[in-house]
This record gives structure tokens, sequence and C-alpha cells, in this order.
């Protein structure tokens, strides 16, 4: 007889919170005035079919064009859909106003998602891009500081690294270089660059003959440092394939995974040691080099939290600017008449070399065209595709419902929206009918807003964004004022998009660059 009680009980709870949340549900509908999403998917059968398209696409590297062909196919202004996909339904939107009701207006009532929540905790860490609420706030806190400080963007670390990539170009007899793929060498350059800014010290991937010398410490370390690109791209690889998983990520080997953390772990714990005990030997008031760990290492002395928030910086700041300066020279190559004023326009600002010690941040970022195919490439590349979040409690957007797409729908607790910036930045009614075109001069009037955010934007905006730009404009400075042509190499191929990481070229970036001749 109890047991009955308890269970009659039980029924009624559930039935009452079931009720209370449909009361609530319809509250918002009427006030807001929400309308039902359209959905490409009809019924069970046509979702089973959605996910193998999904999974075909995403094999050909081709699924964030996959993801608009199912939006265009709804009806006029499908700008926000319901996706009924088994295993991972989602609203997905590329609509500006309802981007920015998600990452800026009402971000309160949004919340990461199980990838960046959950397992993106194994690798980087809990840190800057993985906290939530009062721990995200003391992440932010804690970097942001560091990244106000001109010092950040050194012009003079740059530098140096431009010049180790140039010399990977063995130009010929003629004045060309062979083919090269020219992504791996950014993202050795750019993992240069971070590393350095952060740790004190470069992992040399683009010249082992310049890595430190560690003496006592012995090979393991040494060997360590030397695959620590090899370990960063691995562990991306291996996180990647458990956010598709989901909650079932535990499926995967994990040993090769573990194996790789472990090595980045190292490497960076080693750093954070020598940062800690640095604070006790230092002499404050005298001037130092800039290292942002050292920065880090005087407001804590926990190397959990230094390991963290470095692998997040590292993380973030290495893939998204090696993407950039990816799909940079993947357009260039392609629109020689771009590379050319580009040329023309560096050469009139800056001359026909780079001297760190006459040049600023100003004038980097005062060469107008220059910055016009930054934010072009930006658009096209979209090296942050997508921005995932779920609803944190039942709340509504203003763009979706209704046969137009014009009316509120709601949202409910729990539920998955993805913001498709690729796609936002593709829309034909916003940027033309050359929105597939990269053409720089689009931007010479055109002000920034909510349809062009590819740093994210609200509170959880890309903290080194101007590191990112600052490091691009120099070293495309640098390259163009040394070759005065850029051709692809790699002929009519299907481009392809690898979202393994961020977003960058699937099929690499194959050029060949031309030395200039030095009046």
């Amino acid at each position: 007889m109890l047991f009955e009680m308890l269970l009659i009980i039980v029924l009624l709870a559930i039935f009452a919170g079931y009720l209370i949340r449909a009361v609530k549900k319809n509250a918002l509908v009427r006030k807001f005035g929400c309308q039902p999403l359209r959905c490409p998917e009809t019924n069970y059968l046509d979702g089973i079919r959605a996910f193998k398209e999904l999974l075909k696409a995403l094999a050909d590297q081709r699924v964030l064009l996959k993801f608009g062909q199912s939006m265009d196919a709804v009806g006029k202004n499908p700008h926000t859909v319901r996706r009924k996909i088994p295993c991972i339904p989602h609203i997905m939107t590329r609509d500006p106003e309802n981007i920015k009701t998600i990452v800026y207006t009402q971000s309160s009532q949004w919340e990461l998602d199980y990838f960046r929540s959950t397992v993106m905790k194994l690798h980087p860490g809990q840190g800057l891009l993985t906290a939530e609420g009062q721990a995200w706030k003391d992440s932010r806190s804690f970097v942001r500081q560091q990244f106000f400080q001109e010092s950040v963007c050194s012009l003079g670390l740059f530098h140096r690294h431009a010049q180790e990539l140039a010399r990977s170009f063995d130009v010929g007899k003629d004045g060309w270089s062979p083919s090269v793929d020219v992504l791996p060498l950014f993202l050795n350059m750019t993992l240069d660059i971070i590393t350095e800014l952060l740790l004190g010290q470069s992992v040399s991937s683009q010249n082992p003959n310049t890595r430190p010398q560690l003496g006592e410490h012995g090979d393991i370390l040494a060997q360590d440092i030397k695959a620590f690109g090899e370990s960063q791209d691995a562990a991306a690889h291996w996180i990647y394939k458990a956010g598709y998983l989901g909650r079932f990520y535990r499926i995967l080997p994990q040993k090769p995974f573990k194996a790789h953390r472990a090595r980045l772990q190292r490497v960076v714990d080693w750093y954070s040691s020598k940062a800690i005990k640095a604070q006790s030997e230092k002499e404050f008031g005298k001037p130092h080099r800039f290292v942002l760990l050292d920065e880090m290492a005087e407001r804590t002395s926990d190397r959990c939290i230094l390991r963290n928030e470095t692998m997040n910086l590292i993380t973030a700041g290495r893939a998204t600017s090696a993407a950039t300066f990816g799909w940079l020279f993947y357009y260039l190559a392609r629109y020689p008449t771009v590379y050319g004023r580009l040329r023309s326009a560096i050469l009139e600002k800056f001359g026909a070399s780079m001297d760190p010690a006459h040049i600023d941040a100003s004038s980097l970022r005062t060469c107008k065209y220059l910055q016009y195919c930054f934010e072009e490439a930006l658009r096209l590349g979209s090296p942050v595709p997508m921005i995932v979040r779920k609803a944190a409690q039942d709340t509504t957007l203003p763009k979706g419902g209704g046969a137009d797409g014009e009316a509120p729908i709601f949202v409910a607790k729990g539920t998955k929206v993805i913001a498709n910036l690729f796609l936002s930045h593709r829309r034909q009614d916003i940027w033309g009918s050359d929105a597939e075109e990269f053409r720089p001069e689009r931007w010479e009037h055109r002000e920034h807003s909510w349809d062009f955010i590819p740093f994210g934007g609200g509170p959880r905006v890309c903290i080194g964004q101007q590191l990112v730009r600052m490091q691009l404009a120099y070293i495309v400075v640098f390259l163009i004022q040394r070759y005065d042509r850029l051709e692809p190499t790699d002929g009519d191929c299907r481009l392809r998009y690898d979202t393994t990481t961020n977003n960058r070229p699937g099929n690499g970036v194959h050029v060949k660059l031309h030395r200039a001749v030095l009046a």
C-alpha cells in the first residue's frame, strides 16, 4: 500500500512539473507571438536520411556547405530551422538578430554545449574556453588583464618568426619557389609565436636548431618539446571526434590521447615551474621581458590553473591564426589583381623592406586595403564557423517562426542552438550577389555589425583578436614585400573545409611564390 502511495505521489509530481512548464511555455509564446519553426525533416525516415548525408558530407569535408543546402531547401527566407536528426536534434540559425540575442542581449539565458563544457575539459582543460559562471569570470579576468598590455603584440617577435617562415621558400634561379603547402608552415609559425609569447621560449617547430638547451632536465623533456606540435594536433583531433560522439565519447581509444595530453602537460608544467620560481627571485621595479606565463604566475602559484589557462590560450591562439593565414593566401593566390593592389598599397605605406624598429601597430592598422583583405578572408574563411549554445531556460529568439521566418520562436530549456557564422557570412541578401567572391573592396564603406563576428561577440568575444590581427598584418606585409607574385598550384580542385579544430582549407594551400627584385 505504501509503495502504491509513493508511486502516485511521484507520478503526480512529474505531471505537475510538466503542467507548470507547459503553462510557462504558453505564456512566453503568447507574450512574444512565437510561431512554429520550419524543419527540413518531416518524419523519422527523413531524419535518418539527413544523418547519413551529414556523415558523408563530414567525411568529404563539405559539411558546412551541406548545412546551407539543407536550409535553402525549406523555402523562402530559411534562415532559422529545426533539425530533427537522430542523436543530434538542434536549431540552426544564420540570422544576425538571433546570433546577437544568443551571444549578447540574452547571453545569460544560454550556456555552453556539452562539447565545450565537458569534452574539452579533457583537453585543454578547465579554463577560458570551457568554464562557465563564476569560474569563467575568474578565468577571463585572470587572462584579460595581460592581453591589454601593448607588449603582447611584439613586432620584433613576429619579425623573427616571419624570417624563419621565409627560409622555407627555396627560390630557384628563375625567382620562383617550388610548389609548397603553406598551411602546415603557418601552423608551425603560429605555434612558435604563441609558445614564445606564453612560455618565454618557442618550441621551435620551424627551426629545430633553435630549441632551448635543457641541460640537466634530460632527453625526455627535449623529446616532448620536439613533438609538441604533433601532440597538439593529435589531441585536438581526438577531442574533435569525441565531440561528435557526445556522451558516447568513451568508446574511443583513450590511451594515445592521454599520452599526447601528458606530453603537452609536462612541457607546460616545466615552464610553469620556471615562472613560479622566477617570481621568488624577481627584482621588483627592474625592467623585464614580457612573458604571459610570468605575468599569470604573479597572480597565482597554482600549477593546475597555470597549465589549464596556458593550454586554453595555445589551443585558441594557434589554430585560429593559422587558419586565417591559410584562407588569406588561398584567396590571394586565386585573385592576382587583388594581390597586386595589396602589394602596391603595402609598398606605398611601408616601402620594400620591413624593419620592426621603424614601424608600429598604428601604421599597420591604418593600411586600409590590408585590413579590407583581412576582413574578406575572415568572412569567406570563417575560421570559427559556428557558435554552439544550449538554452539554460525556456526562452525565445526574435526570428525564424511562421511561413516567412520573421516571427519569434520558442526555445525550450536544454535545446542546442547552432549559430552558423559561416552561412551568415555568405548570405546574398546581406553581402550581395557576389557573396561567394573574394572582393575586399566591399569593406570600403561597410560598418561592422552582427552579420560579421569572426571572433564571436558579447561577453565571450575573443580576447586575443587584436593579437591575431596584428600578427597577421605584420607577417603578411613582411611576405608580400618579398614576393611580388603568388600563384596556386593545386589546379581547380574542389574546395573542402577542414573543421577538425576550427575551419581551415581542407585541401591545404598549395602555392608558389616569386621573389621580388629589390631596386
